[in-house]
């Protein structure tokens, strides 16, 4: 609850300043438990904040299995569901933990909700955020709702032909509700030889690739120490990836390195930062 006091375990409340430019509301989606989606949502939330200095709004929108709570350890005395009930204000809600505004949700609720409303709740507090991110559920119905509160939506998969496949049913919801796409993040990649790789995808789902990430033991740490990992090891590969990520929603220009003008030929760029730079020129 917004008060002045703190009163939440590994959490503090705060009252956000309001941001002049209108943001979107963006949420990670996929029709598949266990890609990756809750991860992703409060790593970018937190790199968006720590790298570049965002103000950001994280949502847990997964109403049937809410994981960001217990993710940071976060006590709350009002959740997303009392707010949607009209038990108490969507301020009321709102805490900060690892320098990100958090809603989290219910493990347990068991008074109906209406998450229509959930829009509604959120456009009165566009200006006051650089942006805000949504976390969904994995289920078809859930996810209605969920995409009719976004302004675009990033897909997650990992590179297998089942997860990939299934999530493009998410693509298809987001089409019928005409969210737009904006990229897939391809999560947990262990075994490229036996997997999908970049261009496979991107020909299947006709939707350019913006990171890749493998999976990592390091991932587990940062759940048992219930901290980001771009908080935990900012250096790590995969902290550097989701920056990467995050530089190209925010449209943050990355300079370029000082030796490149030293080499004589071009330096190799993957594809999906080839992706990225096209992306922030659209913004």
């Amino acid at each position: 609850m917004i008060t002045d006091e703190t009163n939440s375990k590994e959490a503090t409340c705060r009252e956000p300043w309001f941001r002049q430019n209108m943001t979107n509301i963006l949420s990670f989606v996929s029709i598949k438990g266990g890609v990756g989606k809750t991860t992703l949502a409060l790593e970018t939330a937190t790199s968006l904040a720590k790298n570049f200095n965002k103000k950001v709004l994280l949502v847990d929108a997964n109403f049937s299995a809410p994981n960001i709570g217990l993710y940071l350890d976060l006590t709350s005395d009002y959740n997303l569901q009392d707010s949607l009930n009209g038990n108490t204000t969507l301020q009321n809600t709102i805490y900060e933990a690892h320098g990100i505004d958090i809603i989290p949700s219910a493990l347990h609720y068991h008074k109906e909700i209406d998450p229509y409303k959930l829009k509604s709740l959120l456009q009165k507090y566009k200006s006051r955020y650089d942006f805000i991110i949504l976390d969904t559920s994995p289920n078809y119905e859930e996810l209605r709702p969920i995409i009719a509160a976004s302004d675009k939506i990033f897909l997650v998969s990992s590179p297998d032909h089942v997860t990939l496949h299934t999530t493009l049913k998410a693509a298809k919801l987001a089409q019928e509700q005409k969210t737009p796409i904006h990229g897939i993040i391809v999560n947990k990649i262990r075994s490229p030889k036996h997997e999908y790789n970049l261009q496979e995808i991107e020909k299947i789902s006709n939707i350019p690739v913006l990171a890749r990430i493998h999976e990592h033991k390091e991932m587990a740490r940062s759940l048992h120490k219930k901290t980001p990992l771009s908080i935990l090891a900012p250096r790590h590969q995969i902290s550097r990836e989701i920056e990467n990520f995050a530089s190209a929603i925010a449209g943050h220009t990355k300079k370029e390195k000082w030796f490149y003008k030293f080499i004589p030929y071009e330096p190799f760029v993957p594809k999906e930062e080839v992706n990225r730079q096209f992306y922030k020129a659209q913004l």
